[in-house]
């Protein structure tokens, strides 16, 4: 199962995509994890970033979009001045 950020409705890839892959087969997993990336050349102004469940590169299929196990899910963006 891959879980990717999409920024405007679109996968960043300046410099990559932000995503994080899981595989397991028949095993009910639960577990915290983390995502972390960066995207460039942004446009100004509001933006609507959402995070997705889908088919992995290699072509396996998305799985079910079971969170964590009494836990907490976050989601922090920071915007950065890369002008240095």
């Amino acid at each position: 199962m891959r879980w990717f950020f999409t920024v405007n409705g679109e996968e960043c890839n300046n410099p990559a995509p932000i995503d994080g892959v899981v595989y397991t087969t028949g095993v009910n997993v639960h577990r915290v994890s983390t995502i972390d990336g960066l995207c460039y050349n942004l446009p100004t102004g509001p933006l609507t970033v959402t995070l997705n469940v889908g088919t992995c590169a290699d072509g396996h299929a998305g799985g079910d979009a079971y969170t964590g196990w009494n836990s907490y899910s976050r989601v922090i963006l920071e915007e950065l001045d890369m002008a240095d």
